[in-house]
């Protein structure tokens, strides 16, 4: 296998996040799940996010699935990776924090989230006066999602 792109034939559908960029740019940040159809639900029903595309491998069991608020060229999608035939949970290590989605209207997402079931650890808040609201929700394997107010209400 080749690591040189110029010797190789172009596919662009392996090249969803562009092919003429001429900067650095954060792509996605990749979790791994073990209920493919709750954590879709949650991030596309629950947070509003566009199911971009599933990958199936079959030669590996595993499926790869990103979704994003705009498509691939804005960058900021998440990757799901779902290991087939994984029943338990994983740990999420001593490391990882949260991550962190910019919602317009905080105290109406949060409302959505808690009504389909998702557990919202806490409440909406403001940390010092005059900064934006936020909150935190787990998704369905327990990865901490922040919330944070990204409309100024007067």
């Amino acid at each position: 296998m080749s690591t040189d792109t110029a010797t190789e034939e172009f596919k662009p559908e392996y090249w969803q996040w562009g092919h003429e960029a001429d900067k650095p740019r954060m792509l996605h940040t990749m979790i791994r799940i073990k209920d493919a159809d709750a954590s879709i639900k949650f991030y596309r029903d629950g947070l509003g996010m566009k199911l971009l595309d599933r990958y199936d491998f079959e030669h590996a069991s595993f499926s790869i699935i990103f979704l994003a608020f705009e498509g691939y060229e804005a960058g900021g999608a998440i990757e799901l990776t779902y290991n087939w035939g994984k029943d338990e949970g994983y740990t999420h290590g001593s490391g990882y924090g949260h991550v962190a989605i910019g919602v317009p209207d905080i105290h109406g997402t949060w409302e959505r989230l808690k009504s389909l079931g998702y557990d919202c650890p806490g409440e909406v808040k403001r940390m010092v006066p005059g900064a934006p609201n936020l909150a935190f929700v787990k998704d369905p394997d327990g990865y901490m999602i922040e919330l944070i107010e990204t409309r100024f209400k007067a």
